[in-house]
């Protein structure tokens, strides 16, 4: 007669778990001195080390992200160095600086359905910023299968948008970053 479907070899069967399961640390056993260790040290009872649990691992140091520093007086420099530093810097796939008519100022990585969608987001913004108690100067959405995560600075002369696209939407720490690179960027131009 055969074995069933179900049949297992407990030998097997634990080779096959060891092969594959994590090593288990080892069991704490109590330490005996053996009967002879006992009588050469004069019966007095051997001393057991403490057993300390290892230290946890510190944790990892967080990503310092260096501040934008722009060096050059030529807009069209300042924008392309902006868009540099958010691909160099940020989990982002592209980015874009626009105007708040819409007009996109710089990009790079991004699609034109992604460039020529910024107009109309940003002035559907503009509506949004007219709902008391919301905050339309940071955000993030789904276009397609990427998410854009954008920033927004006012100046005397209008306002700019920082966009990054890229798989997730980026952390508030990272917009901060963004605003402030903007802000350096667009400073006096």
């Amino acid at each position: 007669m055969g074995r069933s479907v179900s049949w297992t070899e407990p030998e097997k069967l634990a080779a096959l778990l060891a092969s594959v399961a994590p090593p288990r640390p080892a069991a704490l056993v109590p330490l005996v001195p053996a009967m002879g260790a006992m009588r050469a040290a004069g019966g007095a009872r051997a001393r057991t080390a403490a057993v300390t649990p290892p230290a946890p691992a510190p944790p990892a140091p967080k990503k310092v992200t260096p501040r934008l520093v722009q060096t050059s007086d030529n807009p069209s420099d300042r924008l392309d160095a902006l868009v540099g530093w958010t691909l160099d810097h940020q989990p982002c796939t592209g980015a874009f600086v626009a105007d708040d008519n819409g007009l996109t100022l710089a990009a790079h990585g991004i699609s034109e359905a992604h460039v020529a969608l910024v107009g109309p987001l940003l002035s559907a913004l503009v509506a949004v910023r007219a709902i008391p108690g919301i905050d339309a100067s940071r955000g993030a959405l789904w276009l397609g299968t990427n998410m854009m995560s954008w920033v927004e600075t006012r100046t005397e002369r209008g306002g700019f948008c920082l966009g990054a696209v890229g798989r997730e939407a980026l952390s508030i720490e990272a917009l901060d970053e963004l605003r402030d690179a903007l802000d350096t960027t667009v400073r006096g131009l």
